[in-house]
């Protein structure tokens, strides 16, 4: 359980570090003496802009696509787990009637 716990929250401090990466894109800012000016940015860098907020916002799907498929693991193996143990404490049960009988 703290296995899926843990792969829980390295997914939220992935995911929230790239959406931060995703939606913190500063504009252009030249200052010219007491003035500032907003530079339009070019099709190129708008471009880049682009790319570099997709991939954040993969890397954040990603993570969290990952944390799900660990967690569905973690959860499988302990369901088998706590199925063999239930058929050994069973087993044990059975076993010791038989041998007093």
């Amino acid at each position: 359980m703290k296995a899926i716990v843990r792969n829980v929250l390295l997914a939220c401090l992935i995911s929230t570090f790239a959406f931060f990466g995703a939606v913190g894109r500063r504009q252009h800012v030249k200052k010219i003496g007491n003035t500032v000016v907003v530079v339009k940015p070019t099709t190129t860098q708008n471009a880049e802009s682009r790319k570099e907020t997709l991939t954040c916002l993969s890397v954040a799907f990603l993570a969290w696509v990952l944390c799900f498929w660990r967690c569905g693991v973690i959860n499988r193996r302990l369901n088998a787990e706590r199925e063999y143990q239930q058929r050994f404490n069973e087993y044990m049960r059975n076993s010791a009637f038989h041998r007093e009988s």
